[in-house]
């Protein structure tokens, strides 16, 4: 439970950074500040999914709250506009996100309680209001209507809609798609239509920070009002859905919400406050994809959708350590129904063309997240079954060639990359500029492929085949790594080889973190110590050492700055994983490996109640990491942090 008082939002920008943010399970969301106000252009109650998980629309953005008193109207909304300030938070006591967010206004005679639900499996958001007053009043309900990309802006010549009222529901039909109908449902009250359909243009303070000072204006066609009587206590159910408008009230669809988190946390049997909190913050990653019919992964939200790479690394931590094999099953068919040439898609895009290829080690990385399967599951059989043939085609793909100049040299490792090519996650480009090319032998992809034939190895022994073609060749790869990787002037690895490439970034780290290590012992507590002196940071590692003349320290500003900055010392949350594994790997002394792990683990405790309340961004500075920049929040950030503290920490608990 997270709790929030005065203090927390009495200034306006300091509770307008601070939000909430909840999955529909179909790659639509719901987020919104503390103080009820849009802080960026993708928060709103509803952004639905118009086909899983992609296309997602801005639905409903807010509902705001005026109150009339003896003929006095106090307007209770918080937000910036072009025209001023509203500070409505001036009204709020507190706010408790306890699964899902419940605001607490009072207001002279008046107190309420609203709670914002998206409904799982569905394009739906239920809102439920407790209205209590100590003399009559009317209280009135304006919601603010949209249809637009959830990352663009509205105007008003954009913003048409044909409006109709149905007894106890408001229907809306988009001009732009005449085949959504955006229903709002209440029980209470009755519409009174507003002569000004328009809010003022409406500005996002973290866009405009980052260089996108576009402003927005929403839609709002009516007031509910609701009378209030003296002592009586009004409780309002409010559904708003491009769906069928399901026949259960707000209020039940909180309490299958909440019963739904309660079992998620029960099936994972962590039994520990931060892991169980980790838990439900990695629900709103796991979604439909409408195109397979099973489960993936989002990246991030609000804006990625399911990549290769970062669904790989953050499966074991989203489904396996949280126990929901049958979704990490359906995740792991899912993408290999779309392998081609010996590649796992780096991403599929949303107009729902052919995926991208345009990656070295997200095909890799899926070798990990099937071992990783076997491991928590022993259901060798579906991997025989349903995968094992799309592992020969990968393994034999990077022996042989493949598309972006991907395969194995003499010496046995992997090359790849020409040109503009830019394939490993360090993968910035604009226009012509490859900021962080890393062509020739990475790091992270050779400990990827020593561990893919480790990997092989063992099913290959377990299906009936021979095992030592795969082994024996790992032998060489790690002869060979060993021989060219480590940096005498460094004390740590090249970050790339053939070229070499001396940098000082975390890539090193997937050598002592990987289930196979394909680093030598000898190396690992001097690789761990220049990277946790160069590249530690609170909340994750840093993409370049800061002490390298081309360090970035801040990742701020316009989308040029900001994509120079990226890969090149901005600190990235989700190496927190492979880093906690590297403590316990070069350590001699486990339990005191253990303590420090733990504690390392529990700084996260600030920020997942700022930023993103119970989420971990996707980068942070890369000087001092404490506002969450990029996501808000993010699949691998929460996945990693979740899988080392489980691995390493809870199940070496007595």
């Amino acid at each position: 439970m997270y709790y929030y008082d005065r203090d927390d939002f009495l200034e306006f920008e300091k509770g307008n950074s601070c939000s909430y943010a909840l999955g529909n399970g179909l790659g639509g969301y719901s987020c919104h500040s503390i103080i009820n106000s849009s802080y960026r252009k993708h928060y709103g109650y509803l952004i639905a999914s118009m086909k899983s998980p992609v296309n997602r629309m801005m639905i409903l953005g807010r509902i705001n709250e005026l109150i009339e008193i003896n003929g006095d109207f106090y307007d209770l909304e918080a937000q910036r506009y072009t025209t001023g300030v509203k500070n409505g938070q001036q009204y709020l006591d507190e706010v408790i996100v306890n699964y899902l967010p419940e605001y607490h206004y009072s207001c002279g005679p008046v107190s309420y309680k609203k709670i914002v639900c998206p409904i799982h499996g569905s394009n739906s958001v239920a809102i439920t209001y407790e209205i209590h007053s100590t003399q009559d009043c009317h209280f009135y309900l304006e919601p603010l209507f949209n249809y637009r990309d959830h990352g663009d802006v509205s105007t008003i010549d954009s913003l048409k809609f044909q409006c109709q009222t149905k007894n106890d529901m408001v229907v809306l039909v988009p001009e732009a798609n005449p085949d959504c109908k955006i229903k709002f449902s209440f029980d209470k009250g009755y519409p009174v239509m507003n002569e000004n359909r328009y809010t003022d243009p409406m500005i996002f303070d973290y866009d405009f920070e980052n260089g996108d000072d576009r402003t927005d204006v929403f839609y709002k066609p009516f007031k509910l009002r609701i009378d209030v009587k003296a002592h009586d206590l009004k409780l309002v159910s409010i559904i708003t859905t491009i769906d069928r408008l399901p026949k259960f009230d707000a209020f039940d669809a909180i309490n299958q919400a909440e019963e739904r988190h309660r079992y998620l946390i029960r099936q994972a049997k962590m039994k520990d406050s931060l892991a169980d909190d980790l838990v439900i913050a990695s629900d709103i990653f796991i979604t439909k994809r409408e195109s397979t019919k099973l489960k993936t992964i989002l990246a991030g939200i609000p804006w990625f959708t399911d990549w290769g790479r970062d669904t790989m690394i953050a499966f074991t931590g989203l489904t396996l350590c949280t126990r929901r094999f049958k979704d990490a099953k359906e995740i792991l068919k899912s993408f290999s129904l779309y392998e081609r040439d010996g590649l796992i898609p780096n991403m599929f895009p949303d107009d729902g063309c052919e995926p991208l290829y345009n990656t070295v080690d997200a095909s890799l990385w899926y070798f990990n997240a099937c071992y990783k399967y076997v491991n928590y599951t022993n259901d060798y059989k579906f991997i025989q079954e349903e995968i094992y043939p799309t592992l020969k085609n990968i393994i034999n793909a990077y022996m042989n060639g493949t598309k972006f100049n991907i395969g194995m040299d003499s010496d046995f490792l992997i090359h790849a990359g020409s040109d503009l090519d830019q394939i490993t996650w360090m993968d910035v480009r604009v226009n012509d500029v490859v900021v962080t090319p890393r062509h020739g032998k990475p790091v992270e992809i050779n400990a990827l492929w020593y561990n893919a034939l480790m990997i092989m190895a063992i099913f290959a022994s377990e299906f009936g085949e021979d095992p030592l073609q795969y082994a024996d060749l790992a032998d060489k790869v790690k002869e060979s790594f060993n021989s060219k990787f480590y940096c005498e002037k460094t004390k740590c690895l090249y970050d790339v080889v053939d070229p070499m490439d001396s940098s000082i970034r975390p890539n090193q780290l997937f050598s002592l973190s990987l289930p196979f290590k394909v680093v030598d012992k000898k190396y690992a507590k001097s690789i761990l110590d220049v990277c946790e002196h160069e590249l530690y940071n609170n909340y994750g590692l840093r993409s370049l050492s800061i002490h390298d003349p081309r360090f970035k320290n801040k990742y701020t500003g316009k989308l040029w700055d900001r994509d120079m900055a990226y890969h090149m010392g901005t600190t990235w949350g989700f190496l927190i994983g492979p880093y906690l594994d590297a403590i316990m790997y070069a350590s001699t002394n486990e339990e005191e490996a253990i303590s420090k792990i733990n504690n390392l683990v529990h700084v996260f405790t600030k920020t997942l109640r700022e930023g993103s309340i119970n989420g971990i961004a996707e980068v942070f500075d890369g000087d001092i990491a404490s506002k969450g920049k990029g996501c808000f929040t993010q699949a691998w950030s929460v996945a990693e942090l979740l899988r080392a503290y489980y691995e390493n920490v809870l199940l070496n608990k007595d």
